[in-house]
């Protein structure tokens, strides 16, 4: 009886993971529909579903985190919901970005309002911006160092009218020392993920927090840096809600964690 239970629960589960894998198609088909989502998403609870693999890692006490491209604050909500959350260092250069994340005023919530770098510059970063009637629509979680970058991102919508490219320049800077010991790095800078490794590899070293990356060509790379420091590739999958060495078409994360995370 009881592996029937469970036998009809994961049926339910997969079903429930393609339902919502139909939706997500549709709502990226259309700008003016993934704007609308987006902007609600950030009052929810609702996140990537990989990042449940956050609760099962273990941690001797509460977590300081770095949250790289920090966007609107959804991941940091998520970690105050979720974990025994510390300070969370939210790094987001996008002016509309780090306004919104200071208007959450959440209290341990420190907004860094430049990209990570190894020196303090400036960059061009480049999104679709969608018009509606007179009223423009930044696509900022879209936001990216490259141009071909973005336009792949225009090419991934199924309804292009009205969309266009903004250049916008952001200012780059050095991390710099933080007190707080680190326990978990999230990086999802729509492919500049290696720069910003690079650039926090002392502090990877020092602290040996766990790290959550966003998949991209670059970790081929990501994984030779970070195997220096003794830590090993996963992914988590919503099928069986645990770790596992294969990646699927729908992984959007990977992890890179040490025997003490386990």
């Amino acid at each position: 009886m009881t592996k029937k239970i469970f036998k009809k629960t994961m049926e339910f589960k997969s079903a429930t993971i393609g339902i919502l894998s139909f939706f997500e198609k549709i709502i990226r088909g259309h700008p003016l529909v993934y704007i609308f989502i987006r902007s609600i998403v950030r009052f929810t609870n609702i996140f990537e579903k990989d990042f449940d693999g956050l609760k099962l890692l273990r941690f001797k006490e509460k977590i300081n985190i770095i949250d790289v491209g920090a966007s609107d604050g959804v991941a940091a909500k998520y970690f105050n919901n979720n974990l025994d959350s510390g300070t969370i260092f939210c790094f987001e250069p996008n002016p509309s970005y780090y306004k919104l994340l200071r208007k959450i005023n959440i209290k341990n919530v420190v907004v860094k309002p430049y990209a990570i770098g190894k020196n303090n510059t400036f960059r061009y970063a480049y999104h679709p911006r969608y018009k509606f009637f007179s009223k423009n629509y930044d696509i900022i979680s879209y936001s990216c160092y490259g141009k071909k970058h973005a336009e792949n991102y225009i090419a991934d919508f199924r309804f292009k009218n009205n969309l266009s490219m903004v250049r916008e320049k952001i200012q780059m800077k050095k991390v710099g020392k933080i007190s707080k010991i680190i326990g978990l790095i999230k990086v999802d800078t729509n492919g500049n993920e290696l720069f910003v490794i690079k650039a926090l590899e002392k502090i990877i070293k020092k602290d040996k927090p766990a790290l959550i990356v966003e998949i991209n060509n670059d970790i081929p790379s990501i994984d030779k840096i970070l195997k220096k420091y003794l830590y090993k590739g996963y992914y988590y999958s919503t099928k069986t809600r645990n770790f596992t060495n294969l990646e699927k078409k729908t992984t959007v994360n990977k992890y890179y964690l040490q025997e003490k995370h386990l």
